[in-house]
């Protein structure tokens, strides 16, 4: 079960991208997710970092459908929903359904309140 705890746990493991793309595993990936959501990967060579991964089954203009290979922390699968980790959200996908849901990740309240007002009012999240 995915809960907040297992989320926090997600992103602390997952702060950087892996070294080797191809850790990732991302063409095993998507072969489970196929079967239930219209994913493909582009890529115009075999260089992974210019690759990106397209969700055909959501609108053209949704953020969510189609992101960077390079910019994927990592890629965890529970029993029903696979992962997808970026550095500010989480794409969980269905494995047994087409279903798609995101998680943003909370900013920390130390972190915050360490942070003046113009700061928090004027900084951009990366």
């Amino acid at each position: 079960m995915i809960n907040d705890e297992v989320i926090r746990e997600i992103y602390k493991t997952n702060k950087r991208p892996p070294k080797d793309l191809n850790e990732l595993n991302i063409p095993e990936a998507l072969h489970t997710l196929r079967a239930h959501h219209n994913i493909s990967l582009v890529a115009d060579s075999d260089d992974l970092s210019t690759a990106e991964v397209i969700i055909n089954d959501l609108e053209e203009f949704n953020p969510f459908r189609r992101f960077l290979v390079r910019s994927i922390h990592g890629i965890l699968e529970f029993d029903r929903m696979m992962a997808i980790v970026f550095p500010n959200h989480i794409l969980f996908l269905g494995k047994d359904s087409n279903q798609l849901r995101v998680h943003f990740k909370p900013e920390e309240e130390e972190e915050m309140e360490s942070k003046s007002f113009f700061h928090r009012l004027f900084h951009r999240r990366r």
